[in-house]
């Protein structure tokens, strides 16, 4: 499979009116403090942060928060929307790489570790999202569920408890994400993980080494929530 350079999809939308200054202020001001609760969360889950260390970080007045997020609760679930949103994306930029169902399913779960991989505080907020019980969780598990179900429909994986295979392969990931960003791993790591969870849904082994044998895609893809509004 020959390396493509992704973006995310734009679409085609008409023409906005400027934005007045008011405006962007308002909007720089949001995803300031969504960058923050973003950050802080990744490093010490929903529990750990508060409302002045975000407004502190982003260089946001206490007050000024208010205007935007009516609690910490508000925020987290804005950045969660925004985070399953960016999962989404990701997911459609890969959709058309193969017409193998096999080999479609294991593109998308090594670039969902390579991204974690190649960016720990991504990896981290995943994580902590998880484990904290967001609704982060439930983006992860549709789009796992989806490429199940599709190699299943299709005869591309033959496992009898669908509802375990979502569990098998979704604990998979979380374990070896949590593995990957906070110690040093073999190289092979994520590959491993991959090739494991094809094995959980019977994929033979010669199919397994024909798809994982095969390039990732070059991925260019905006860091989450860094790009200006």
């Amino acid at each position: 499979m020959p390396k493509k350079m992704l973006s995310l999809p734009l679409g085609s939308l008409p023409e906005a009116a400027p934005k007045s200054r008011q405006d962007r202020r308002r909007e720089d001001t949001r995803r300031r403090l969504m960058k923050a609760a973003y950050e802080l969360l990744a490093r010490r889950g929903f529990e750990g942060v508060f409302i002045q260390e975000i407004t502190e970080r982003a260089d946001v007045g206490y007050g000024s928060f208010y205007n935007h997020f009516l609690s910490k609760e508000g925020i987290a679930s804005a950045v969660i929307d925004a985070a399953r949103l960016h999962i989404e994306q990701i997911h459609e930029c890969l959709g058309g790489l193969s017409a193998d169902f096999t080999e479609a399913f294991a593109i998308e779960l090594r670039v969902m570790l390579h991204l974690c991989k190649t960016n720990e505080r991504w990896g981290w907020f995943v994580i902590n999202s998880i484990l904290s019980g967001q609704d982060l969780r439930f983006g992860v598990r549709d789009i796992l569920k989806r490429g199940v179900d599709s190699g299943i429909s299709n005869g591309a994986f033959k496992y009898g408890d669908v509802e375990m295979a979502y569990e098998i392969i979704g604990g998979l990931l979380l374990l070896g994400t949590l593995k990957l960003v906070s110690e040093e791993t073999p190289e092979d790591y994520p590959a491993r993980i991959v090739s494991t969870a094809l094995e959980a849904l019977r994929v033979p082994g010669h199919k397994i080494k024909d798809v994982m044998s095969k390039p990732l895609p070059e991925i260019d893809l905006p860091s989450f929530l860094e790009a200006a509004a």
